[in-house]
C-alpha cells in the first residue's frame, strides 16, 4: 500500500478564522479603554452639566425663584442640584415660601476636572466640597448675578487626559451651549 504523503506548513480555514476573531476582540477592548481614558468623560459631563442647568433655567421661568447648585462633592463626583420655590399665600399669615421640588443629578464623576470662569476671568477649579449657585430671572430667563463680587459666571472648563470642552452659559439670554472651542471671552450674543 501506498502512503500520502501530508504537507501541513499552512493554516487551516478555521484557523484563519479564528485569529481574526480573536484580533477582533482585543481590538474592541483596546479601543474601549481608549476612550475611557482619552477624553470621552470630559465630553459626557459637558453635555449632562448643560443639559442640567439648561432644564433648571426652564424649570424657572414663571415660578417665584429656582436656584441651581453645582458642586463636587466629597468623593469628586459633579453634582448638580435644582431648587425651586415658589410664594404660598396664606391668609391669616401672609406669605410664606415653600420649597416644592429638588432635582438632583450627578453630571461627572471624579476623575474629570471642573473649572469655572466669572466674567473674563480666569478659570478656577471646582474643589471637592466646594459649591457655586446659578439664577435666572423668571420672566426673561436671563442670568442673575451670583458669583462674588456682583458678578456673573460665564462658563465652565471640563478635562479629562488631553481633551477639553467648554460649557458656555450666556448672561444676557441665559443660553447654555457647550463646545470644545472657549468662546466665553467673546461678547454676549444679542
Amino acid at each position: 500500500m501506498k502512503q500520502l504523503n501530508r504537507d501541513n506548513r499552512g493554516f487551516s480555514l478555521v484557523e484563519v478564522i479564528m485569529v481574526v476573531a480573536i484580533l477582533s476582540i482585543m481590538a474592541g477592548v483596546l479601543g474601549y479603554s481608549f476612550n475611557l481614558t482619552n477624553g470621552k468623560p470630559a465630553e459626557q459631563c459637558a453635555k449632562r452639566l448643560a443639559s442640567a442647568i439648561s432644564h433648571g433655567r426652564t424649570a424657572t421661568m414663571g415660578k417665584y425663584r429656582n436656584t441651581i447648585t453645582v458642586s463636587k462633592d466629597a468623593d469628586g463626583n459633579l453634582i448638580v442640584t435644582e431648587d425651586t420655590l415658589v410664594l404660598a399665600k396664606d391668609e391669616e399669615h401672609g406669605i410664606s415660601e415653600d420649597v416644592t421640588s429638588q432635582r438632583f443629578s450627578k453630571v461627572g464623576s471624579k476623575d474629570v476636572k471642573v473649572e469655572y470662569r466669572i466674567g473674563t476671568g480666569s478659570y478656577t477649579e471646582l474643589a471637592n466640597g466646594d459649591s457655586i449657585f446659578l439664577r435666572y430671572d423668571s420672566g426673561s430667563g436671563a442670568m442673575k448675578k451670583t458669583a462674588p463680587g456682583d458678578a456673573y459666571y460665564t462658563g465652565f472648563k471640563i478635562s479629562k487626559a488631553d481633551k477639553t470642552w467648554y460649557v458656555k452659559l450666556e448672561t444676557l439670554t441665559g443660553r447654555v451651549s457647550y463646545s470644545t472651542t472657549d468662546t466665553t471671552s467673546l461678547p454676549p450674543s444679542s
